[in-house]
Formats: structure tokens, sequence, C-alpha cells
């Protein structure tokens, strides 16, 4: 019983997992949706998990080396593949909060694919972890999610959202 005080248990890390599994059912499931609904329904998911994942509590590994990746660089590349193909010419944004950008002298190119599938893979990853039900595995990998969120896909869901949002009002407007 004491493993349900787990943090890993906590309200906050239970709906984080519910909109995280129902993101990438989502994102697994794209490739047979229209456009304008793929695109309508990444304009709702971005933000609520960027929220879901800004109210995890902070922890620290008990151990570390336990937590192992689901998502390969086959599935990455290939679910890459069919959102790139699905968003076309809506794809590529310009963005200036790229750290490299204070080294180029030209515009810094993202991807809305890209940055979903980033995304997706820390989330796909911390769900394998959090169901296997052991509380020290879900405890490194709330760590790494949030280390990731910190670094990572944090910064691709503020950074793709003006880019969806635009997208989103570009197909409107052709249809």
């Amino acid at each position: 019983m004491e493993d349900f005080q787990h943090v890993g248990y906590s309200k906050e890390v239970i709906e984080f997992v519910a909109v995280a599994k129902e993101f990438c059912d989502f994102i697994e499931t794209a490739p047979q949706i229209p456009l304008q609904d793929f695109i309508q329904r990444l304009q709702k998911f971005i933000p609520l998990i960027y929220l879901k994942g800004a109210l995890l509590p902070q922890t620290e590994p008990e151990e570390e080396g336990l937590v192992e990746d689901v998502v390969t660089e086959e599935q990455y590349n290939y679910l890459y593949g069919e959102l790139h193909r699905l968003l076309g010419e809506y794809d590529e944004y310009l963005e200036v909060f790229d750290d490299n950008m204070q080294y180029s002298e030209v515009p810094m190119v993202h991807s809305i694919a890209e940055k979903t599938c980033d995304i997706y893979q820390d989330l796909k990853n911390f769900i394998s972890s959090f169901r296997c039900g052991i509380p020290e595995i879900i405890g490194e990998a709330l760590w790494q999610l949030n280390n990731n969120f910190e670094l990572y896909w944090g910064k691709a869901c503020a950074g793709v959202i003006r880019a969806i949002h635009h997208a989103v009002y570009q197909v409107k407007d052709k249809e």
C-alpha cells in the first residue's frame, strides 16, 4: 500500500499520464486523419501537454539506469515522415528562440512534424516506464521527464504552438 504514496502516483502525474497517453495514441493514428482535423487537435493537445508537464512534481531518482527508451529510431523516423507528409507546406516555420540562432546569419527553420515527434518520444518513453508499476522506475522516469521538459520537449511545445496556430488558420482560410 505504501507504494501508492510514491510521488509517481500523485494526482499531477496521473493526470499527465492520461493526457500523454491520449496524445501518443493521437500521433500514432495521425497518418489517417485529415490535415485540418490533425492540426486543430494538435492545437489543443500541445498547450495541454505543456501545462500538465509544468505541473509535474520535481523529483530526484532513487536509482539510475533503470529506465529504457521504447521509441526506436525507426519508429521516430516513420512517424516524422508521416507527419511531414501530412503537414506538407505547413510543416516548416522560422524559430527565433533556437539556441543556435546566435551563430547563424540565416533564419533557423524548424519542423512541426519533428517537434511533435520529439514530444511524442519523451512522453511515450515515460508512459512505458510508468506502466511497469515499479516505484523506483517510475521515479527515475519522472526525473528524466522533468529534465527533458526543461531542456527539450517543453521548449518544443512552446515553440511549435505558434506555428500550429498559424497553420490552423491558413488551412481554414483555404477551405
